[in-house]
């Protein structure tokens, strides 16, 4: 029996490289072989023990599947009739039935397949996903990279079509200022969409230098440490910062109270607070923050469209993403890659990238 190396997560807090039998395929995929693997934050959800897929689009709490093995954030290269092709791939397939979509909503299934998620694999020995040697994915969910684009840095597509679908449906006005609070690589994703739509200028928060520093390289006008900054007194840095201008989208990457509550205050009437993720408890939507129709919403995946348009992006250089890739590790140091991405205030990790 052939068999492969890939990551699995047995149980919260034990991910084990180990060999297992290499996939079955079903008449619409085809054998992708890994070349770089990203780490999500959502991957380091998992680990702990939570499900981040269904929390976010079902809507509740849900086990993980045993077994499972994670990445949804891939590139790799596939033998698609008779030609190597270097490819990134969307990650997830969608039912085509529901209500959700048969009205465009896609990204709202509630039967969804998903890479990396353990979402829909029920009746597979192991869920699969891009850690791993070799991945299983569905043909008609192929894109070709152009040579220009690295395989390391195609595996920011999964959230650069995230970020697409949140800045779409934000709602950019020509020259309004954004701010992104959290500068991640889904903020600052976020903050270049956003300014390749059209925003005048971004600013953005966060509580560790190296991110801020990226912020900086990638557009940020101007970098704000929230490590040095108070959440209440950030609304009159963000006022002085915008000079009356409109900050006509604000983007939440923190999900924590204090700021998604300051974020409220220094929104311009019209304009949308993004929670990317979600609301935190205790968030107090009063009269007056929703005054002047206001937008408080979330953002759930993508649509396919999102994730062409990322790859566009990221081909004609508007969107960088070079300068967040910090570290890379082998398949075999899964286990480290994932223990400097959770430590990244004393990493300084923004991108881990798993190279299988």
């Amino acid at each position: 029996m052939a068999t492969m190396k890939a990551a699995v997560l047995k149980s919260p807090g034990n991910l084990a490289v180990e060999d297992i039998p290499m996939p079955d395929l079903l008449p619409d995929e085809v054998l992708c072989r890994v070349r770089a693997c990203g780490i999500c934050g959502s991957d380091l959800r998992y680990l702990a023990g939570e499900n981040p897929w269904a929390k976010h689009t079902l809507g509740y709490e849900k086990p993980n599947p045993p077994d499972m093995i994670l990445g949804h954030e891939v590139s790799g290269v596939v033998d698609l009739d008779g030609r190597q092709m270097r490819a990134g791939m969307l990650a997830f397939v969608t039912c085509g039935r529901c209500g959700e979509c048969l009205a465009g909503r896609s990204q709202l299934c509630r039967d969804t397949m998903h890479l990396g998620h353990g979402a829909g694999w029920e009746g597979r020995q192991y869920d699969p996903g891009g850690m791993a040697e070799f991945m299983p994915v569905w043909r008609r969910n192929l894109h070709e990279l152009p040579e220009t684009v690295s395989f390391d840095e195609a595996t920011f597509l999964d959230g650069l079509g995230v970020a697409v679908h949140a800045v779409n449906r934000a709602g950019i006005d020509p020259g309004c200022r954004v701010v992104l609070l959290g500068a991640g690589p889904i903020g600052l994703s976020l903050m270049q969409v956003a300014l390749a739509d059209g925003a005048g200028a971004a600013l953005v928060t966060d509580v560790y230098d190296s991110a801020l520093e990226c912020a900086r390289e990638l557009g940020a006008e101007m970098a704000v440490s929230g490590a040095e900054v108070a959440p209440d007194d950030l609304a009159g840095i963000v006022r002085d910062w915008s000079a009356g201008e409109r900050v006509g989208a604000i983007f939440d990457t923190t999900g924590d109270r204090q700021l998604q509550q300051v974020a409220l205050g220094m929104l311009a009437p019209g304009g949308t607070l993004m929670l990317m993720a979600g609301a935190a408890d205790g968030l107090a939507l009063t009269t007056a923050a929703m005054a002047g129709e206001r937008v408080v919403t979330t953002s759930s995946n993508n649509l396919p469209e999102d994730f062409a348009r990322g790859l566009a992006l990221l081909a004609d250089g508007r969107v960088r993403v070079g300068p967040m890739i910090t570290h890379t590790f082998d398949l075999a140091d899964a286990a480290r890659a994932f223990d400097v991405a959770a430590r990244k205030h004393e990493t300084g990790a923004i991108k881990v990238i798993i190279r299988p």
